[in-house]
């Protein structure tokens, strides 16, 4: 049998750490979502995920980088999602709800609530650091990026009116938003003719624009 090599062994520390890695942040996720954001301590989040505190530590350095790296991981899927997505349709509501799809992998999934209460206690709490809190507003000025080459593939040439497009994301992601929070709190039932309404209502306006200031649509 052969004898692991120094590179072997390091490549396997390597995996084994990014392993242990995804498991706290999926364990502080799902802490925030069973328990609240205030009752998820250090120590629950190593509890859930089968480690030491002092592995939490060396992994992250303290609770405020582990909640700041569960927003960046977030972050960085969002990233690749809007970067890898393709809008499909023949007729702009078509289109939208390709849109809408996609932004629900993102904004209409569980996770989301976690996420945004992380970013809502980081970016208020007076106790955090600044460098954090300088991260989490980069976070907001690189949204944009991160969305408006998938609104261009919707609207085409229109997508260059910066208040058109931001009108449809934040239509779409806070009706995501919105019918996520009364998810967990009562039953909604299929939404499917909501959507439909809110779709033909975001395309109608987004017409009505583009055809006041001479803006040509896809």
């Amino acid at each position: 049998m052969a004898t692991p090599t120094a590179r072997d062994q390091g490549r396997r520390q390597r995996t084994d750490g990014a392993a242990t890695r995804a498991r706290v942040l999926d364990a502080a996720v799902a802490s925030i979502l069973d328990k609240g954001y205030y009752r998820t301590s250090s120590n629950e989040i190593a509890r859930r995920a089968g480690v030491t505190w002092g592995t939490l530590q060396h992994q992250f350095g303290s609770r405020e980088l582990l909640l700041l790296e569960v927003v960046n991981e977030r972050w960085r899927d969002l990233q690749h999602e809007m970067a890898t997505a393709e809008v499909e349709g023949t007729t702009l509501e078509a289109r939208l709800s390709s849109v809408l799809a996609v932004l629900a992998t993102h904004y209409g999934e569980p996770e989301q609530l976690a996420g945004l209460q992380i970013l809502l206690d980081l970016s208020r709490d007076p106790d955090v650091s600044t460098t954090t809190k300088r991260a989490i507003a980069e976070h907001g000025v690189r949204l944009t990026q991160a969305w408006q080459p998938l609104f261009e593939q919707a609207l085409g040439p229109a997508a260059k009116d910066v208040i058109l497009v931001r009108y449809a994301f934040v239509t779409l992601r806070g009706y995501l938003i919105g019918n996520l929070i009364a998810s967990n709190i009562t039953q909604t039932g299929d939404d499917a003719e909501l959507r439909e309404l809110l779709v033909r209502g975001v395309a109608a306006a987004i017409r009505e624009r583009a055809e006041a200031r001479g803006l040509e649509l896809r």
